[in-house]
């Protein structure tokens, strides 16, 4: 059996379906690609126009966020800023009030006092001596001395704040020993008072004072902070 052949007229018209079917394709892909070039004139100022304000309305967003960005970043700083001022007058205040331990340089006292002869009166001025010549932190026999400290005699030694305190009497300074040591040695200041009722008492400059004596401040009965007018 003879297969059937195709005429010349048949391949052409193939062809041409073919041909037909390309440039729909290519026309399909076109429109796809490029959806504006079948749209009117009209339509195309006006999605013109849309975009044109989106994009400001875009710019306006950027540059409210960039400030607040920048107000942002301005705060924070200033806010670190403050809180590491409280955090140093915190620092202050502790050392100062005797909350917290200290270092730094300043002056080791020692008083030997065998027969107890020593009065009270003594080591206060000494303590105001010490004071009137610069000196930050002073701490006796582990007692840490405050604003508020007294000295009074005792049976057998001296009376700090309520601490039977006994010789020999170690003092710890910290404050500049340049000046710290002439105005305890200065003729009839505390240190030759302490010597003319009988003690012996030596100093000795330091680079390093430790003192770790602290003190708990007590909670005033009747003072209040008083807030600032309005």
């Amino acid at each position: 059996m003879l297969r059937p052949r195709g005429t010349r007229s048949q391949l052409l018209v193939a062809l041409l379906l073919a041909a037909l079917g390309f440039a729909l394709v290519v026309q399909v892909q076109q429109s796809a690609q490029d959806p504006l070039s079948s749209a009117r004139q009209d339509d195309l100022v006006r999605l013109l126009d849309e975009v044109t304000q989106r994009s400001e309305q875009l710019g306006d967003e950027v540059r409210e966020l960039t400030a607040t960005r920048d107000e942002l970043a301005s705060g924070s700083g200033q806010a670190q800023a403050a809180l590491e001022l409280a955090e140093e007058r915190a620092t202050s205040e502790g050392i100062l009030s005797g909350r917290l331990p200290a270092v730094g340089p300043g002056l080791e006292i020692v008083i030997s006092d065998p027969d107890r002869v020593l009065a009270a009166s003594k080591m206060f001025n000494m303590l105001e001596e010490l004071r009137n010549a610069g000196a930050e932190v002073i701490a006796v026999n582990d007692v840490r001395l405050v604003t508020s400290t007294w000295f009074l005699d005792g049976a057998s030694g001296i009376i700090v704040d309520d601490q039977l305190i006994e010789p020999p009497y170690r003092w710890q300074v910290i404050g500049d020993p340049a000046t710290l040591t002439p105005a305890l040695e200065i003729p009839g200041g505390a240190l030759a008072a302490v010597r003319n009722d009988g003690a012996d008492a030596r100093t000795e400059e330091r680079d390093e004072v430790l003192i770790d004596a602290v003190r708990v401040p007590s909670e005033p009965e009747y003072a209040t902070p008083r807030r600032p007018a309005e």
